[in-house]
């Protein structure tokens, strides 16, 4: 399945390659969306690739099921660079890519683009760093098809389509602190207020370091948490392929020096430039291989950083995942969708405790793309959102995760309606995956702050009201 649809991705990509502009930036540009797959989770947007195919699951709510509740876990909209990767490139653009001769690009095989007058680059100063892009703050406006701010009010739109029967009068929408996710989560609940009659209170948690368990962001107060855990595997893996890349760029361009961390910064411009401007001629300067090798070196950095291969990951995640099946247990009274919006890594961390993309094999420094299930950016693209399913059909009542927009069964349960698990089998799968993890107090240290995740419970008492910072914990 992998082998099939990994050829198609990728041949779709390269195909679909050519340049920003023809004369200027209000005619259509050609659609690279193929390549989102391949860009580390920092491109916009995409369904779960298993959707692509005939493997493709209806997600509509089984006929004669009634829905019971929804669960979101959701990241941030598209966005600009952080200030650590954005003010890389700036510096990058300035000390190399801006001094080329205008005139011997011209021909240039990869950065003739520079001197079509009307490519703008998308990071003329860093006041933009970090935040969600939107028609305002795009290079494009309004011809951005990408911004973070167009998907969450499509996103928006969608839920109210699908669960408009759970949405009810008043409802509670969770948010980090951080801005982008805060003008995401707004975003979306403009949609809602748009097509529904509800009254949204959106509640800020704090991503302090101080918040323990009661946050969307439980990782920022683990103090046991360390990205050095499978370095040795990481640092094994044979990224040739940058230096290879800068060879080639620099072979064919009279004045240009990059090395190899230069290289690696172009697949961030890549993808970050569609996020600002809706498409990036950068992107298609890559080969199939390149792309392939550059995101299973992602995906196998994240996995010993957020995911299955870090030690304390799974504790971390299993605030959010503990949460989720204590809301099918004891559900709030007064809302029957429960709504939350974070960050990718915080995701990657639930879905570590959950288990949808664990083999329990460690993935290794050898180049196996096609034999992992362990996709970083299939799993949090940006606007990724994590979708638990609770419907009632006849006597029995059933639960299914919908990973961006595609059915994903929980592990050797899904012979009910629609591919989904029967509650009392969707409890047992979780008490069996979280027997043998450390609970989250212990693992990472926390003693003067909360053990478990409340606010689903207690905002009404609590009104949660954290001060919006820039910058993620």
């Amino acid at each position: 399945m992998y082998t099939q649809l990994l050829t198609a991705v990728v041949a779709g990509a390269i195909a679909s390659a050519s340049p920003l502009y023809s004369t200027s930036p209000s005619e259509a540009t050609p659609d690279q969306s193929e390549l989102f797959p391949f860009l580390a989770g920092a491109a916009p947007y995409f369904e779960y690739p298993l959707g692509s195919n005939y493997y493709k699951m209806n997600t509509e709510i089984p006929d004669s099921c009634n829905l019971k509740q929804v669960q979101v876990f959701a990241r941030h909209g598209e966005r600009f660079p952080s200030k650590g990767t954005g003010n890389k490139l700036i510096e990058l653009y300035k000390n190399k890519i801006s001094k080329l001769s205008k005139k011997d690009l011209a021909d240039n095989k990869y950065f003739s683009f520079l001197v079509d007058p009307a490519y703008e680059f998308f990071l003329p100063d860093n006041s933009t760093l970090e935040l969600e892009t939107t028609t305002e703050n795009s290079i494009t406006g309004p011809l951005n098809d990408y911004s973070g701010e167009r998907t969450a009010l499509k996103f928006g739109n969608e839920f109210v389509d699908k669960y408009s029967s759970l949405i009810g009068d008043k409802l509670p929408i969770f948010t980090s602190s951080n801005k982008r996710v805060y003008d995401t989560a707004v975003n979306f609940a403009k949609s809602l207020s748009k097509y529904t009659n509800v009254s949204i209170d959106i509640q800020i948690l704090s991503e302090s370091e101080n918040e323990g368990a009661n946050s969307m962001t439980p990782a920022a107060s683990c103090s046991t948490w360390s990205d050095s855990d499978g370095s040795e595997v990481i640092e094994a893996f044979d990224d040739s392929y940058l230096s290879n890349l800068a060879a080639r760029l620099n072979n064919a361009t009279k004045g240009l020096n990059l090395t190899s961390s230069d290289a690696n910064m172009l697949f961030s411009w890549c993808a970050y430039e569609i996020n600002a401007a809706g498409y990036s001629p950068v992107c298609d300067i890559f080969t199939q291989e390149e792309l392939i090798l550059y995101a299973y070196h992602d995906d196998l950095s994240s996995f010993y950083s957020d995911g299955p291969g870090n030690t304390v990951v799974k504790p971390i995640g299993s605030v959010l995942f503990n949460a989720s099946t204590t809301l099918l247990k004891n559900p709030p009274s007064e809302y029957k969708a429960y709504i939350g919006f974070t960050h990718d890594t915080d995701m990657q961390n639930m879905m570590a405790a959950v288990g949808l993309f664990d083999t329990g094999v460690m993935m290794n420094s050898t180049f196996e793309y096609r034999n992992t299930i362990y996709k970083k950016s299939w799993m949090t693209p940006m606007g990724a959102r994590f979708v638990l399913e609770n419907f009632d059909c006849g006597n029995s009542s059933y639960v299914r995760y919908v990973i961006n927009d595609e059915v994903l069964t929980v592990p050797n349960c899904s012979s009910g309606p629609g591919f989904s698990c029967e509650i009392n089998d969707y409890y047992k799968y979780t008490e069996e995956r979280l027997a043998n993890v450390t609970d989250y107090a212990t693992a990472c240290n926390v003693t003067d702050a909360p053990g478990h995740l409340s606010f689903f419970w207690d905002y009404q008492s609590k009104n949660y009201t954290a001060p919006l910072n820039l910058g993620a914990y």
